[in-house]
């Protein structure tokens, strides 16, 4: 996604979670050379390709799909959106099912989470009050919101 082509206000919004680590799952092993190749472009992207990242739902497209059904899971650095959209990590550590459980439910992953839930359904706000034709109503984005932004629990 080219970041000189978005308004100033959205681009600091991405701005607030490249750079941020979180967990997510894809389906089939990350290439080994760190970078997901997007056969539709002929272009590799600027990452890994995830499926699902923190707590945002999953991705359904072929980018993410791949050869194989089994999830793999990992950690690594946001480094921006794929050619479908989906995110792309950098720097990309294999972790467990029980790691990537573990390791969303911090303040920090949440927080990371969140601000990407919250600017896909700021964009999607957009292009409706834009007058822009997409399938979603304003209650269904504000649902997808709220279905996927998590509370940081008080330890205190």
């Amino acid at each position: 996604m080219a970041l000189r082509a978005m308004k100033p206000e959205h681009k600091q919004k991405i701005m607030d979670f490249v750079g941020k680590e979180i967990v997510g799952y894809r389906y089939g092993e990350a290439p080994e050379s760190g970078y997901s190749y997007n056969t539709a472009e002929q272009k590799y992207e600027c990452g890994v390709s995830m499926a699902q990242v923190g707590f945002d739902k999953e991705i359904n497209s072929f980018a993410t799909a791949a050869q194989s059904s089994k999830k793999y899971y990992y950690k690594g650095t946001i480094a921006g959106f794929g050619g479908d959209n989906e995110i792309c990590l950098i720097d990309v550590v294999k972790i467990t099912k029980a790691q990537y459980l573990k390791e969303r439910q911090g303040e920090t992953m949440i927080k990371v989470s969140n601000n990407i839930v919250n600017d896909k359904a700021d964009r999607l706000l957009r292009l409706k009050n834009a007058g822009y034709s997409i399938w979603q109503s304003v209650e269904m984005i504000e649902q997808y919101r709220n279905q996927h932004t998590k509370k940081i629990k008080n330890n205190n």
